[in-house]
């Protein structure tokens, strides 16, 4: 058995809390940030949010007719309805948090406007997350409209009761000032679209159901619901049962995590996958006054030292799965968990991000308004060392692997790779994915993840270019790419931290049609130079092309040697026939991969060696 809140019931915590009501506070005696001695707002970024507020004063509250909701139905596209929706809501955290700073009353009319127009709207889920709706699946108008009904729980409607929540944490006083209604309006939404909802409702992302998946929605949303539970609910009976519910849920999450605390998801979703476990572990401890408390454990640490071993140099993170390459966390969350699990690696590289955190890039946005409020509360970092990263770290359970020439981030030749499955949550294809640094900068990467839209989770995902497993720098014989499912896989992977060298065999990933009978892959870093040896055995003479995807146009310098980007000098077999490819958007109808936005570039480029073969190989350097 897995290691996580499931071994915590047989240490008997959750049997505790079953027998001992007391271990749950009412309302009345609940702190939401016990490990705050004040709530003061932070004024760096109390006066950055007040600059933005200022600009939502002469901002119109969005419409959304059902004409929009029904849209979605009709064109599959997400953005025309979600874009004002999220509109809505970032002007309400805005205004909220600049009003809770300024304390001057002046965002308050507006601010109240924006939030009763989000408690009209008809339901708080998303068109294209109807099909969770218990009584409605796939329905092109709101599901719920009578008080018996259990509506449609997804991330949204739980991120909307977090944001509702936080206003009523901050401004109550002024809301009643105007009209007492309008709190208890929003605590009736709250309960009967969200709590009640978790309480009552079955969800295939919950872990309640056989056919379900278990992934950052999870967290997410029962984070969320914590929260809202938290501060609005008084009644004893409901806040128990939430937390309960609460436990089991997160039970299901961590008996689904390997005890190394890999995230599956990438490193773009462990906000809301570690992250958030972290945010309902801490609303829970605050909940019982410190007597649910499970930070100790093996996997909350590893869980939250994945995002800090996934950093490659400041914003660049490691892009496995769908995941931007540039990432903008904010630390002061992982400085509290580093410091409640013992972590002073998860601490220290938190607060190193505080220190640097650029707020024009940081996404105030109402997705986790538990975590932007405690954010909001928790003094500037002043003073922070930098970080010194692992040179060598192993994922054995995914197969992955991290190297660094130097343990300082900007320096030297970072290469990684992954084995694994194709059945991750927000998968690619990408089993034996290559990625190479230099100096803190991209060189060979994986190609990151396009625009979200109906059909990026649907049947034609792998349809796309940057989902293919030709660009995640893997070979392929007679241009067949590897497929999607648990049962494609790497095998015979193994590891050499010392000497910085994994190997794996990719032939499993790849459907029998292609008839690889062998395909090891070799990395090494050593001696400040980085190579990669790929042995191919087809069942026939094939095409064998044995492809590495860059960001900069590479330029031959003689044959056999190739200038990359950061001045690397890639070297090859002069037996290869070499084909250079610029890498531009292939499936337009819908919104694809931007290339500017993501990386920086025009296009990325695409380096191809071909042979015509039963069997080849490709030794490949870095220097």
């Amino acid at each position: 058995m897995k290691s996580g809140i499931r071994v915590f019931y047989k240490k008997g915590y959750l049997k505790n809390y079953m027998t001992d009501p007391a271990n749950i506070l009412p309302i009345e005696d609940f702190k939401l940030f016990p490990d705050l001695a004040e709530e003061i707002p932070n004024e760096t970024v109390g006066k950055f949010l007040v600059g933005k507020a200022e600009k939502f004063l002469e901002t119109d509250i969005p419409l959304l007719p059902l004409s929009l909701f029904r849209d979605f139905w009709q064109t599959q596209i997400r953005s025309r309805f979600e874009n004002k929706y999220g509109l809505r809501r970032d002007m309400l955290m805005y205004l909220a948090l600049a009003e809770a700073y300024e304390k001057k009353g002046r965002f308050v009319e507006k601010m109240t406007d924006v939030l009763w127009a989000i408690m009209e709207e008809s339901t708080w889920t998303l068109p294209a997350h109807t099909g969770h709706s218990p009584e409605y699946p796939r329905t092109d108008v709101p599901d719920a409209w009578r008080e018996d009904q259990i509506p449609a729980l997804d991330l949204q409607n739980a991120q909307t009761a977090s944001l509702l929540t936080m206003v009523y944490y901050l401004h109550k006083p002024a809301l009643d000032a105007i009209n007492p209604i309008i709190c208890e309006k929003l605590k009736y939404l709250v309960y009967m679209r969200t709590v009640r909802a978790y309480i009552a409702g079955q969800y295939i992302w919950s872990g309640d159901t056989k056919e379900g998946f278990i992934d950052n929605w999870l967290t997410n949303i029962t984070s969320c619901v914590l929260f809202a539970t938290a501060v609005t609910v008084s009644d004893m009976g409901v806040r128990r049962r939430i937390v309960e519910r609460a436990m089991h849920r997160l039970d299901n999450y961590t008996a689904n995590i390997p005890e190394d605390g890999y995230c599956d998801e990438g490193p773009g979703y462990w906000g809301g996958a570690g992250g958030n476990l972290f945010d309902c572990l801490e609303i829970i401890d605050a909940m019982s006054d410190g007597k649910l408390t499970v930070y100790d454990a093996p996997i909350i640490k590893n869980l939250g030292e994945y995002i800090a071993k996934f950093n490659i140099d400041g914003t660049y993170y490691l892009n496995f799965a769908d995941a931007r390459p540039r990432l903008y966390y904010d630390g002061r969350m992982m400085m509290r968990y580093g410091n409640k699990c013992g972590s002073r690696e998860l601490y220290s590289f938190g607060k190193m991000l505080s220190l640097n955190l650029n707020l024009e890039s940081h996404h105030f946005y109402y997705a986790n308004s538990y975590r932007e409020l405690h954010d909001f509360l928790t003094p500037s970092v002043t003073d922070a060392e930098p970080v010194l990263a692992h040179r060598a770290v192993y994922y054995e359970n995914n197969n992955v692997a991290i190297f660094r020439e130097s343990n300082i981030t900007k320096e030297g030749l970072y290469l990684a790779t992954k084995g694994g499955s194709n059945g991750e949550m927000h998968n690619h294809n990408d089993v034996g994915c290559l990625v190479v640094y230099s100096n803190g900068r991209p060189v060979i990467v994986d190609p990151s993840h396009g625009s979200y839209n109906n059909g990026f989770f649907g049947p034609t995902r792998y349809d796309r270019w940057f989902m293919k497993s030709s660009y995640h720098s893997i070979p392929t014989v007679d241009g067949i790419e590897q497929l999607p499912g648990r049962e494609y896989a790497a095998s015979d992977a193994s590891c050499d931290l010392e000497n910085m060298r994994v190997t794996m065999n990719l032939a499993g990933a790849f459907p029998k049609e292609a008839g690889i009978e062998r395909m090891q892959r070799t990395c090494q870093l050593k001696d400040g130079v980085i190579t990669v040896t790929d042995e191919v055995e087809a069942d026939r003479e094939a095409d064998i092309r044995f492809n590495f995807l860059l960001v900069d146009k590479p330029e031959p310098v003689e044959d056999g040697t190739l200038a990359l980007g950061e001045g690397r000098v890639m070297s090859y077999d002069k037996t290869l026939k070499l084909v250079i490819e610029k890498v531009e958007n292939t499936y337009l109808p819908y919104d694809d991969l931007n290339f500017m936005s993501t990386w920086g570039r025009e296009c990325l480029w695409r380096v191809v060696l071909k042979a015509r073969a039963k069997a080849a190989v490709s030794t490949v350097t870095i220097k």
